[in-house]
């Protein structure tokens, strides 16, 4: 028997595979996938009107969901949708091989793929998204709507603050500070604070513009 259920909400990314996946090597069934509708789920997402929301009243509506996309601005606006629908965020969903330290605290929502590596005194808080392959330092903090590329290495003492998105392979070396809505540019190198807004890339990293598409 599953040992919990839980509802796949706004599943517009290929990364339904994993989600669905580890929810089956934690003996979590999926009840119900909501929204599944491809780039489709994009559109309808940023015109604030998702799709397949007529599948919730014959959802048992305790029973928690995950989002899987992985633009903090797209997974904002269906995680406040889903909200609004009454549905409960689940608590973390990761690979039970994952190296999570004992002194890990994390908030809501959060989902950790494979083969990720996570420093000591490390907090994450609610709706964050790290991909597979991450090692992420000591003393980290990731705050609200984060997500975390796949291979991203991170230093020790690093804060990556609210609706911040890190591209693949990019590398932020210890005691950086990276801003709300920052992007970060795949294989980039990180050696300084970078403010609120930006987008950057490259190694050393500079900013190239701002980032409208926050929420």
């Amino acid at each position: 028997m599953p040992e919990s259920y839980i509802i796949l909400y706004a599943c517009g990314s290929p990364i339904i595979v994993d989600f669905e996946e580890l929810c089956l090597n934690n003996n979590i069934e999926v009840k119900a996938i909501v929204n599944n509708q491809g780039s489709s789920v994009t559109h309808a997402i940023l015109e604030n009107k998702l799709v397949g929301l007529s599948q919730l009243p014959s959802i048992d509506l305790s029973i928690p969901f995950l989002c899987p996309l992985f633009s903090p601005h797209n997974r904002y606006y269906a995680v406040t949708e889903a909200l609004k629908y009454g549905l409960k965020p689940f608590n973390l969903l990761s690979d039970r091989k994952n190296d999570l330290p004992t002194s890990f605290s994390h908030g809501v929502g959060c989902f950790i793929n494979k083969r990720v590596v996570i420093g000591a005194q490390s907090r994450i808080r609610d709706f964050v998204f790290i991909n597979r392959g991450a090692t992420l330092g000591h003393h980290l903090l990731l705050e609200d709507f984060v997500s975390i590329g796949p291979g991203v290495v991170t230093g020790g003492n690093v804060t990556i603050k609210k609706g911040a998105l890190i591209g693949a392979g990019a590398v932020i070396l210890p005691g950086i500070t990276i801003g709300e809505h920052v992007i970060i540019g795949a294989g980039s190198v990180v050696t300084k604070d970078v403010k609120d807004y930006s987008i950057a890339l490259g190694n050393p990293i500079r900013v190239i513009k701002q980032n409208q598409n926050s929420f």
